[in-house]
């Protein structure tokens, strides 16, 4: 998984990419401590360039859902491949994530 964060739509947010997977866990990590979720909460995500997500990267998705509902927020998911919002949606995360 590579990670940057960017401009998506016309608000701050991150632009993930490639495999997401149990490997991935630190790098992950690294991306919540660097977020600033005070000033924003609600954490708009790129994912059209994820090719694969795993059981484990679908916990630090849920991960991600909490620290932005605890700071009063939520995500918001845009371009996500089918394949990536079904695995999601199975997992329940559409109760937490907003898709477009």
């Amino acid at each position: 998984m590579e990670y940057a964060f960017t401009t998506v739509g016309d608000r701050d947010g991150i632009l993930l990419s490639g495999r997401c997977t149990y490997e991935d866990g630190n790098r992950f990590h690294d991306m919540l401590r660097d977020w600033d979720f005070a000033a924003n909460p609600v954490v708009p995500i790129d994912l059209r360039f994820v090719t694969f997500i795993d059981s484990a990267a679908i916990g630090m998705m849920f991960i991600l859902a909490n620290r932005c509902r605890e700071a009063g927020g939520h995500i918001v998911a845009s371009g996500a491949p089918p394949h990536i919002v079904r695995a999601l949606r199975r997992a329940t995360l559409d109760r937490y994530i907003e898709f477009r």
